[in-house]
């Protein structure tokens, strides 16, 4: 992932702002698979991964990365790490769900 200078990203409001504007109020869950939202997901993404070093991830490396490791490791711990890697992949699906509906919450309070 390359980082823009941070005078070149937009503020992070004004994208959360935008990204809010694509949640419809009938939505149950995470909307995801909506492009306008996902579109506007993902540049929030990259702010929020622009703006401090503890948020910057490299999505584009990571697959080689973990064939790397996987390859490197006997095949129990290479099922072992899959295992973790799914159970992460588990806690950020349910994290991104759970703000998703504060946000539905909050939308559907005013």
């Amino acid at each position: 992932m390359v980082t823009p200078p941070s005078d070149a990203a937009p503020p992070i409001a004004a994208l959360a702002s935008a990204c809010a504007r694509q949640i419809p109020a009938a939505a149950s869950t995470f909307v995801a698979d909506s492009p306008a939202f996902k579109t506007a997901f993902d540049a929030l993404l990259a702010a929020v991964a622009a703006a401090d070093p503890r948020f910057a991830f490299d999505r584009d490396g990571r697959p080689q990365a973990l064939a790397a490791v996987r390859g490197a490791l006997p095949a129990l711990e290479g099922e072992l790490l899959n295992v973790i890697l799914e159970d992460v992949a588990c806690e950020l699906a349910a994290t991104q769900e759970a703000l998703y509906q504060v946000a539905l919450a909050r939308l559907n309070s005013e």
